[in-house]
């Protein structure tokens, strides 16, 4: 990393955007390349000459619904209760920039989660404010995720229209009760005062933030803004199982909406985990394992895969990375909403 002098950030260099760009593009080949193997090169071959690319048009406008979707949830974080009313412009640039630091940065996930920190104190934002508003819109961000995938689950178990083994589902129905019971738990009144006090060692500076994110999203929801960001990420999970719908369409696979979703749920999990370069080659993997659990054969699955991916992560990866260098110019709108704010 080296420190750019006219905005006071740590910024990759070119050199480390390509090396990891190249290195994302080297590991998510050398993990198809495996399943190929695995599926046989020769139905794999097949499946890739007999693909319906009519579908692909689909897939792309999908994922330019689900990156709109990503840059409302930003710019409804930023101006909820008198916040800086950034435009759809800047929350974009903002959003995709963080996309781009997940793929050149071995952390990818903390990587984006540092740069939207850093853009939100360019907004004027004071450093926990800015802090916990970035935990915040994460968390509220995975919201309905977790909902969609916890009734998927639940809809699989009873076997409505889908069928899956107790191995898949389980985890679902556990962990996502958990997880808001959880957040329930610690943001009542008079609790929340004292897991969010200031001071402490590292670990309970760090549990009190991501405690007062936590409250953070309990506080939006009853917003209209809130309300807005939280039916815009809806638009992203939306169009990210529309784009792998079409994908599956076009080796002639289809699965019911249960399906689908407890399937991308399942391969997504790779890019919440630490995984380097925004979980390439992670996500490749388990989502083909996942679309094989609902006798998705593994030759069409990881074809229909690679379609998803290619419109889901290598598309958005150029414009990503070309807003991560011109960040700069992001950082003099901020500034300038910032300003206009007080």
């Amino acid at each position: 990393m080296s420190a750019d002098p006219s905005t006071g950030r740590p910024a990759p260099s070119g050199q480390r955007i390509v090396l990891g760009s190249v290195l994302a593009l080297l590991l998510a080949i050398g993990v198809v390349l495996l399943i190929a193997r695995a599926a046989g090169f020769s139905e794999v071959r097949e499946e890739i000459a007999d693909a319906d690319t009519r579908w692909f048009p689909i897939c792309l406008v999908a994922q330019i619904a689900a990156l709109a979707g990503y840059a409302a949830v930003y710019r409804e974080a930023f101006r909820w209760r008198g916040g800086p009313e950034v435009g759809a412009g800047l929350s974009a640039h903002v959003m995709l920039a963080g996309i781009g630091a997940t793929r050149v940065v071995v952390g990818g996930g903390a990587g984006a989660l540092a740069l939207t920190y850093w853009c939100f104190r360019r907004a004027r934002f004071g450093t926990r404010e800015a802090l916990v508003r970035v935990l915040g819109l994460n968390t509220l961000f995975y919201v309905l995720f977790g909902i969609g995938a916890w009734i998927a689950a639940l809809l699989a178990t009873l076997g409505v229209r889908a069928d899956a083994p107790a191995g898949l589902t389980g985890p679902w129905l556990a962990v996502v009760p958990f997880c808001f019971a959880g957040a329930w738990f610690v943001t009542r009144p008079g609790r929340l005062e004292a897991l969010t006090s200031p001071g402490g060692s590292f670990l309970r500076r760090a549990l009190s933030y991501a405690v007062a994110g936590t409250a953070w999203v309990r506080d939006v929801l009853p917003d209209p803004e809130g309300r807005r960001a939280l039916a815009a990420s809806g638009v992203y999970w939306a169009g990210n199982l529309a784009c792998l719908w079409a994908a599956l369409h076009s080796v002639g696979q289809t699965l019911s909406l249960p399906e689908l979703v407890l399937a991308f749920a399942t391969g997504h999990v790779a890019t919440i985990l630490p995984l380097p370069l925004g979980g390439v080659g992670g996500v490749d993997a388990a989502l083909t394992y996942a679309l094989t659990v609902f006798a998705v054969p593994l030759a069409p699955a990881l074809v229909a895969v690679a379609v998803f991916r290619l419109f889901a992560f290598w598309a958005p990866t150029i414009p990503a990375l070309a807003a991560l260098v011109l960040l700069p110019r992001a950082a003099r709108g901020l500034e300038r909403s910032g300003l206009a704010r007080t």
